[in-house]
């Protein structure tokens, strides 16, 4: 499981919250789909409108989160996400700074993508991708 160091923004975190999404990072870093599945409502929603890449667009429901993380599974030989922090917003959302290492002949990308999770009960109901780290707080209405 990815581990986080002890950031100075954390809130009073909820662990079960965090764990979650780090659930769900996990398994798709492991290629497991159905996996990350488990984590997820049935009316998942995964919003990349924010993204320049070819993939930008909103996602919507299980079979959709399905194909869009097929894709980009697909498109890259290597996937790895790396959490270095995860800020608990309120009981319902936690912001997750991810580190994206992807790869695959002739191409290789490192770079930070923050993202807004909405969780409701033990299920991720939504994820936002955003640009950088102060764009995903001020989203939630918080500052660094």
């Amino acid at each position: 499981m990815t581990s986080l160091p002890a950031p100075d923004t954390q809130r009073a975190a909820s662990p079960e919250k965090i764990e979650i999404v780090l659930r769900i990072v996990d398994s798709l870093s492991a290629r497991k789909i159905d996996e990350a599945l488990q984590y997820v409502a049935d009316d998942f929603e995964v919003d990349l409108s924010s993204s320049i890449g070819p993939l930008r667009g909103i996602y919507r429901g299980r079979q959709a989160a399905y194909e869009l993380w097929t894709s980009l599974l697909n498109a890259w030989t290597t996937v790895h996400f790396d959490s270095v922090d995860a800020i608990e917003v309120c009981d319902s959302r936690v912001i997750l700074i991810n580190r994206v290492q992807v790869r695959r002949p002739g191409a290789f990308e490192d770079d930070i993508y923050p993202q807004l999770w909405t969780l409701s009960g033990d299920k991720a109901e939504r994820v936002k991708l955003y640009r950088s780290k102060s764009e995903a707080l001020e989203a939630a209405g918080l500052r660094e």
